[in-house]
């Protein structure tokens, strides 16, 4: 009797003991052990065969973890299967309908599917993107790396492209944009219409709007850090397709169980064939470009003939090598191109323009990780990144009678090496910090040339040249518990070029008020020494398309440019509902006209200031299989200049006010979305006055008093996508997409501008005539993808 009691006392005794909540720590350890430890937890028993787990780490970290999680969470990671016998005795089983999944998010992740499938909100204020895991999106087939952020509140796109990244009022060249480490200077292709990463190389984007961790320097906005996967398969994997745009393939070979090496490559074939999908994208690119060059054909009838060619291309590869479980080294290099080639020609006047536009940015990194203890984790990073872009145009009139010749230079070279230290005291409490060496050159030349019967009449040469060797050292106190969530940090910056000391402080922190609802608050300094100047001169493809050179801070004429922000929010999560709401406030010093795009107002370059003021809301709520997401953003964009006004003025990129509507529904292997986007118009400034002077030469004249005082009609587009997904076979699987953008073929307006068209008048005299140029969004634009993985 008394065996019997002992023994039901201690069956009892585990089973409570089982049911125990311990605190789980795991950072990338063999499954061996951490099936051991757990045994040892919660006072279980596996039954497994050891080759099933052989080679297979895992990561996890949870207080108060229940096993009944910590197996879910496993099975998730890893292909096994848990089957239980009774309350105390598992034995565990190969599941051989896995998928793998690389990522380990929940440690870091505050709510998962924040706003649909792939993608997160970390617990640091951050928004993670996972494209393998994204579900389809309005006008999307393919999860585009930069046109996936546009679904998140306070990022948008006045310009209707895909790297025209707009941040909470910020312009693209103040994101930083990191690929493996490697600062990014061009991220489009097809003048920012497609986005220069391969979504298929990418293992996670991380978006930072605000309290920007202060590990990251040198921009003054958000930051765009894509990563690549890091795992080495178990045999040769890859993807295949194409779109109505481009193909692609990528490839991953593991060498053996600590060495793998991945390449992807995709290029355009608009240069071979041209496509639908293609056509209304070169309508929308070229444009005002074309009319320009045809509105100064006096006689309309006149015949001329025109060849635009464009071609893009990028490269990957990326090797991998983990000698245990504990080290990892990995190599990465990228490679993007872009090329236009312009002919226009009127046979009769044997005039002749010709453009030819190269873009290069390349890059290279190396990443060594290493874990020397449980506390302890060391990294070392290096990279080096070079843009460079050439243009020249050559206009011929009159058989060579005038000859016009403008040429444009632009290159930025870029290394830089760090060290950081993450060390973590207990599953709480983090201190992670490092020191940053970067070097960057930037150069620019701008020359025109005119010549009339062989003479020259007219040069000039625009040039600058300037190095900036930057020295950070940098730390981040990061708390963690059930209730609290504090990331605070520093970043002390010197920089060469101007001789300057700068402090910037960082902090993010979050409060659970609720089981289901959270504060938070961030604040956060930054400081930026390159700009993109905007430049009017060198042609009317400059003015156009790309008008923008990047330039060195200096103490003459472009300033050290310094950004403040600060926000607070709350964070409702609940039965399927999700709802952000997070109003901000940043203001931007150290700016100047021609390096925001104001100096067709004025020739000088002239200083100023800006701020920005606004709210973004996300509601987010999920039936079954069906999520639908409204996104609201209002903004106050107001710039000020010395020489313009000397009174606050709305942005360029001004949107005051921008609401998103979005659906997506799954059906067994279909998925469904639609997406309506309404906004405020941009705003423009009105002519202020025209006229021809004695020479007969036009002058346009803008309202310099009452800058971007007008607004153009509001923006609105519907879009729609649709995927299905089918196998071939066990390992063969394919995927047919096909999306639909702005569906009612909305003719919405991006900007306006004026220019001065030749007329011949009754007296068969020319005169000039002011022209109202809208540039237009894009018409209804359909795409198919087809895809193989294997």
């Amino acid at each position: 009797m008394k065996i019997n009691l002992s023994i039901l006392f201690i069956c009892l005794a585990m089973s409570i003991f089982s049911q125990e909540k311990v605190d789980i720590s795991f950072i990338d350890a063999p499954l061996l052990d951490v099936l051991k430890e757990t045994e040892t937890y919660y006072g279980v028993k596996f039954s497994f065969n050891t080759e099933i787990i052989n080679g297979k780490n895992f990561s996890f970290k949870k207080k108060k973890c229940e096993l009944v999680y910590l197996i879910g969470e496993i099975e998730r990671q890893t292909p096994l299967i848990f089957n239980q016998i009774n309350e105390r005795y598992y034995y565990i089983t190969k599941n051989s309908n896995f998928k793998p999944n690389e990522y380990n998010l929940l440690k870091e992740v505050l709510v998962t599917n924040y706003i649909t499938s792939g993608i997160n909100k970390k617990r640091n204020g951050t928004i993670s993107i996972l494209p393998s895991q994204l579900g389809v999106l309005p006008g999307l087939t393919e999860p585009d790396v930069l046109e996936s952020l546009k679904i998140i509140p306070g990022v948008q796109s006045p310009n209707e492209t895909a790297a025209g990244i707009y941040i909470r009022g910020g312009t693209p060249n103040q994101n930083l944009v990191l690929w493996d480490g490697i600062k990014m200077y061009y991220s489009g292709h097809f003048f920012g219409m497609i986005s220069a990463f391969n979504p298929y190389t990418t293992k996670e984007v991380t978006l930072s709007k605000s309290g920007t961790g202060a590990r990251y320097g040198n921009r003054v906005s958000g930051v765009i850090d894509i990563k690549t996967t890091e795992k080495i398969p178990e045999k040769i994997t890859g993807n295949f397709g194409l779109n109505m745009t481009h193909a692609d393939a990528l490839i991953s070979i593991p060498f053996s169980e600590k060495t793998a090496l991945s390449f992807s490559v995709r290029r355009s074939f608009s240069d071979v064939l041209k496509t639908f999908t293609f056509d209304k994208l070169s309508m929308r690119v070229f444009q005002t470009f074309d009319d320009n060059q045809e509105n100064q054909i006096i006689d309309k009838n006149i015949k001329f003939d025109r060849n635009n060619k464009f071609k893009f291309s990028d490269y990957t590869t990326k090797f991998i090598y983990k000698p245990n479980e504990n080290e990892s080294l990995s190599l990465s290099f990228l490679h993007t191109k872009n090329q236009m080639f312009n002919d226009f020609t009127i046979p009769i006047y044997k005039d002749k323009y010709n453009d030819k536009l190269d873009i290069d940015n390349t890059g290279l990194s190396i990443n060594w990780k290493k874990q020397s203890s449980e506390k302890k984790t060391h990294n070392i990073k290096s990279y080096f990144s070079k843009f460079h872009l050439d243009y020249v145009g050559n206009y011929n009139y009159i058989d060579d009678y005038l000859i016009l010749l403008s040429t444009k230079s632009n290159s930025l070279t870029d290394f830089g090496i760090s060290y950081n230290m993450n060390y973590s005291f207990n599953n709480r409490t983090d201190l992670f910090w490092g020191y940053d060496f970067t070097s960057t050159k930037a150069a620019y030349e701008l020359k025109y040339l005119a010549d009339v019967e062989g003479q020259n009449r007219y040069s000039s040469i625009q040039e600058d040249e300037g190095t900036n060797n930057t020295h950070s050292i940098f730390a981040e106190y990061l708390y963690d518990n059930d209730n609290w969530n504090i990331n605070s940090g520093i970043r002390l910056n010197y920089f060469s070029k101007i001789d300057k000391l700068v402090f910037e402080p960082r902090l993010y922190f979050e409060k659970k008020l609720t089981s289901n609802l959270s504060f938070k608050a961030s604040f956060e300094q930054k400081h930026q020494t390159l700009s993109q100047i905007i430049e009017f001169q060198t042609s009317s493809l400059g003015f156009d398309l790309e008008n923008q050179i990047w330039a060195q801070v200096n103490n003459d004429n472009i300033p050290l440019q310094k950004s403040l922000q600060v926000s607070t929010g709350i964070l409702f999560n609940k039965d399927n509902w999700k709802i952000d709401i997070e109003p901000y406030y940043k203001k931007v010093s150290g700016m100047t006209s021609q390096t925001s795009g104001y100096n067709d107002q004025t020739a000088d370059f002239s200083n100023g200031k800006g701020k920005v003021y606004g709210i973004d809301v996300l509601i987010n709520k999920k039936f079954n299989n069906y999520r639908t997401w409204v996104n609201y953003s209002y903004t106050k964009n107001r710039f000020k200049f010395l020489d313009l006004e000397n009174k606050f003025f709305p942005a360029n990129h001004d949107i005051t006010n921008y609401f998103s509507w979005s659906h997506a529904y799954k059906l067994n292997n279909y998925e469904f979305s639609l997406g309506w986007i309404h906004r405020t118009g941009n705003p423009y400034t009105a002519v202020k006055e025209f006229y021809t002077d004695d020479n007969g030469a036009p002058h346009i004249n803008l309202d310099s008093d009452n800058i971007n005082a007008l607004r153009l009609p509001n923006y609105s587009r519907f879009d729609a996508s649709m995927t299905y997904s089918f196998n071939f076979s066990k390992r063969w699987k394919g995927k047919l997409g096909f999306s639909l953008l702005n569906i009612f073929n909305k003719k919405n307006i991006l900007s306006r501008t004026y220019n001065a068209i030749p007329i011949r008048n009754s007296d068969n005299q020319i005169e000039y005539k002011l022209k109202e140029v809208n540039k237009i969004s894009l018409g209804i634009t359909p795409n198919f993808v087809f895809r193989v993985n294997f």
